[in-house]
């Protein structure tokens, strides 16, 4: 089942979504030597240099040599970046070192600086994120690359506002109104499967609800969990939920499986319809989300799940022309990219930035799926027989 995919016309080219990336020269391609256009060397600059092997993207990234004492001792900064005051904003950039184990962060200039936390860095290429309000109209971002002893490559640094930018629920089958009986197509019961059933009179919209007998024990004893999710690692989603209770006062919370769990407050709730809410940043490409109902003595309904965040250019995307139409998801994707097309798709090419082949398929009747588990973790471009182009993240 897809729900909810963001659709963008194919006229030519590759299509992208418009949000945009406000740091000019963010994938360091401009300049000469060891300079970089649209970047200042705030400090130690003899450690900050060019680097044409080891790229995320493109023919050129950032090398850094980091000193093992302060984090702005090893620094580059943007020009100034025209932000709006109050609105949010996530910047990130790609990012490996030779030995592993250091850390970075993100600092701001311009109204209130802001400091990112010490993201620890691996020796295989990861996207670090930090998310930020701003308070100026001017607004500089720093690398802060000097607190360890390590070298770092840093590649395809983004700024974009997530008051603006495209966003996605990623939860399918939030509404619960697929299945049959007391099951919830796309949902789990993970413990108290019998307190789980489906509810048909006291719904918030639509058909069906969920209706949760819960044990008055631990949280986890009676809980539905979603399928995974692909999240940006760091990026910020907001779950939530429409929900009553039989007789007020007892309580619920969110909370996700994944490689490590978030787990929401625990939010009392009364027995009319309220939306309750949980905003985390994710900690892994996979994630589930879990309603944990079982700490009460009392009967649920819940209804209209969500799971919001920003899609900037890890869209599903639709590619059509007068005869074709082609929809590949998931996108970002860590196993199998699926293909839906109105006309068979029989061969294709995958491609990195740099425009190496890096798979090739045939199929004389038609490639439904592709098995891309193999890849390395960045951007690729399908191009298909049918000229349908697409640009996906392997995660």
């Amino acid at each position: 089942m897809i729900k909810k995919l963001l659709f963008l016309a194919f006229t030519a080219g590759i299509t992208s979504l418009s949000a945009q990336n406000l740091i000019v020269n963010g994938n360091f391609e401009a300049g000469t030597g060891d300079t970089f256009t649209n970047w200042n060397k705030t400090n130690g600059a003899a450690n900050l240099t060019a680097e044409a092997v080891t790229v995320h993207g493109g023919s050129r990234s950032l090398k850094a040599l980091s000193t093992g004492t302060l984090e702005y001792n090893v620094q580059i900064q943007t020009d100034d970046i025209v932000t709006v005051v109050g609105h949010t904003y996530e910047v990130s950039m790609w990012i490996k070192g030779t030995a592993g184990g250091n850390t970075v962060r993100f600092s701001t200039s311009g109204g209130t600086a802001v400091y990112g936390s010490a993201f620890t860095v691996t020796t295989g290429w990861q996207s670090c994120i930090l998310t930020f309000t701003a308070t100026a109209t001017a607004t500089k971002i720093s690398l802060d690359l000097g607190k360890g002893t390590d070298t770092f490559y840093i590649d395809d640094v983004a700024l974009y506002d997530l008051s603006t930018a495209p966003t996605s629920d990623f939860i399918l089958n939030g509404n619960l109104e697929a299945g049959t009986g007391d099951t919830f197509t796309n949902w789990s019961k993970y413990n108290g499967a019998a307190n789980l059933t489906a509810e048909t009179v006291e719904i918030h919209g639509g058909a069906r609800a969920l209706k949760a007998i819960s044990t008055g024990a631990n949280e986890y004893n009676v809980q539905l969990v979603s399928d995974a999710m692909n999240l940006v690692v760091g990026r910020s989603y907001t779950a939530s939920m429409w929900i009553k209770a039989s007789t007020a006062g007892s309580t619920v919370r969110f909370s996700t499986t994944a490689t490590s769990a978030n787990y929401g407050p625990n939010t009392t709730i009364g027995t009319s319809w309220q939306q309750i809410s949980y905003t985390f940043a994710a900690k892994s490409a996979s994630t589930q989300l879990n309603l944990d109902l079982g700490k009460s003595t009392t009967t649920f309904y819940i209804d209209d799940i969500t799971f919001i965040g920003a899609n900037i250019t890890l869209a599903n995307e639709k590619f059509e022309n007068q005869t074709n139409k082609v929809v590949f998801y998931p996108n970002p994707v860590q196993d199998n990219l699926n293909i839906s097309s109105e006309s068979n798709v029989k061969s294709l090419i995958i491609s990195d930035t740099a425009g190496r082949t890096v798979k090739t398929i045939k199929d004389p009747q038609s490639i439904q799926s592709v098995d891309v588990s193999g890849l390395s973790n960045g951007l690729y471009i399908l191009s298909t027989d049918n000229n349908q182009k697409f640009k996906f993240i392997k995660n």
